[in-house]
């Protein structure tokens, strides 16, 4: 049968055997054993990822974005495993040739070239089991511009104007490899050169964040919900305290910037809603989900508040209500995508009450934990099965992170407030 017949990688089923998969793909056990590092090949476990191929075994990918997470264009790299070495510059999206390496175990170092010329290692990891994407972010900006003298008695750093910027369009001139970023020339009060970076805010996050009401959740409407749902305040905060320790808000600039819910940007989610049209040309916001391991060979990761919001903004100017749907949201970190378990109609109109303030959040909450998993969620709250809490809100890998455990620590110390 053509290996065509079978999609790669391929997620086993009950009643498969590695033999019956085998003659399916074209390959041999043996090559699947090898594949896939299965040491028994009489073993295997129904939802197992297979990879069929060393493409998808052993393939690895590299992506190069700057500090505000938009493609580096024309960087020179080069990408050595098992003894050789794949030169190339990176194309628009800021992408390398992808390389196939020889096993889970080759060493993959990426180099690329500075100003001076000189080839500098940025990455050394393991190829490991299924295709690995590599994600390199920079430090730093790249944009046209000419040193000046700086006056003597001026600060070395620029200095903050104490008061709250507008979400307005970004001022000066389009950066390169990023329009929506610009950069403006100024002078300080102390007449030193200032360049200003900015982002250009999407019209329409502009005005969900422009909602923020400085309200938090009264001792009464923690005790309205909990009655509503017919269980202890002490479980919704120990929700809300592993899920965001309490914060439901972050300010967009660190200093004096706007209030605007904590999220989390789930690439994955993203993907699947756009019918993964957009994994190729823009893999940091559309492809697998991010990991959250610290000791994790990519840079592939969560990342910050702000690293979630730079990729929501350039998500929502691809697809709006995508984008929206696909972050987890405030207090309680309720994904956009669930605004139906909300009582709403869309992840727009539900993003509208996370971003107004506390006491929004706290009654999306209600209408979720009841209409979640068909009213399983709200079951496990009421008899405070932490475990199936963790499930029905973290996932299947709760267990990873040990949500269900630190749920009902958190209770615990509710509990005595």
């Amino acid at each position: 049968m053509s290996e065509l017949s079978i999609q790669d990688p391929y997620r086993v089923k009950h009643g498969d055997t590695l033999s019956k998969l085998a003659k399916r793909c074209g390959k041999t056990v043996t090559e699947l054993c090898q594949l896939n590092g299965i040491a028994n090949p009489n073993m295997l476990d129904e939802g197992q990822t297979l990879y069929l191929s060393k493409e998808t075994a052993f393939g690895v990918s590299v992506l190069f974005l700057d500090v505000l997470r938009q493609p580096i264009e024309n960087l020179r790299y080069k990408i050595k495993f098992d003894g050789q070495v794949v030169p190339g510059e990176t194309s628009g999206n800021g992408s390398a040739a992808k390389v196939t390496t020889k096993d889970a175990k080759s060493v993959v170092e990426v180099l690329v070239q500075d100003l001076q010329g000189h080839w500098v290692q940025v990455c050394k990891a393991a190829s490991d089991h299924g295709h690995k994407l590599i994600t390199l972010v920079s430090g730093a900006l790249v944009f046209n511009g000419a040193t000046q003298e700086h006056p003597k008695n001026a600060p070395s750093k620029p200095e903050s104007t104490g008061a709250q910027r507008a979400l307005g369009n970004a001022e000066g001139d389009a950066i390169k490899n990023n329009p929506s970023v610009k950069s403006k020339k100024e002078k300080g009060k102390h007449g030193q050169a200032v360049i200003q970076i900015a982002v250009d805010i999407p019209e329409g996050l502009r005005r969900l964040f422009e909602l923020y009401k400085d309200a938090p959740i009264t001792a009464k409407q923690w005790d309205d919900v909990a009655n509503n749902l017919e269980c202890e305040v002490a479980v919704l905060k120990a929700i809300a305290e592993v899920e965001t320790k309490g914060a439901a808000f972050w300010r967009i600039n660190a200093v004096d910037g706007k209030q605007v819910p904590s999220i989390l940007f789930e690439r994955h989610w993203f993907s699947r809603l756009t019918k993964h049209a957009h994994d190729k040309m823009h893999p940091d916001i559309s492809g697998p989900a991010f990991t959250s391991k610290k000791d994790a060979d990519a840079s592939d990761r969560y990342g910050s508040h702000a690293t979630s919001y730079l990729r929501l903004m350039n998500a929502y100017r691809i697809d709006p209500e995508a984008a929206l749907a696909s972050c987890s949201w405030g207090k309680f970190q309720i994904m956009g995508g669930e605004f139906a378990n909300c009582g709403l109609t869309s992840a727009t109109a539900m993003v509208e009450k996370m971003c107004a303030g506390e006491a929004g959040q706290i009654g999306l909450l209600s209408s979720f934990i009841r209409k979640k998993a068909g009213g399983k969620l709200w079951s496990a709250v009421k008899a405070k099965r932490w475990d199936l809490i963790a499930l029905y809100y973290n996932g299947g890998d709760y267990k990873k992170n040990a949500y269900d455990k630190k749920m009902e620590q958190a209770y615990e110390k509710y509990k005595l407030v």
